[in-house]
């Protein structure tokens, strides 16, 4: 059963492959493309300062 369902799975992969690209090789093409462009590498975020335990609503002890 795990087989079929397995076949099933690699059946509906290729028919929505060749649905939008019209072969293997172009989606295979389109993959080495995506693969290819430049990463975007983003500045680093900077670090938030986590306030002590209590915050500013803390109760003062009286």
């Amino acid at each position: 059963m795990d087989r079929l369902c397995s076949e099933i799975g690699v059946s509906r992969l290729v028919n929505e492959i060749l649905a939008r690209y019209d072969s293997v090789d172009a989606f295979c093409a389109h993959l080495r493309r995506l693969l290819d462009e430049p990463t975007v590498e983003l500045p680093p975020v900077p670090a938030v300062s986590v306030p002590g335990p209590g915050g500013r609503h803390r109760r003062g002890t009286a």
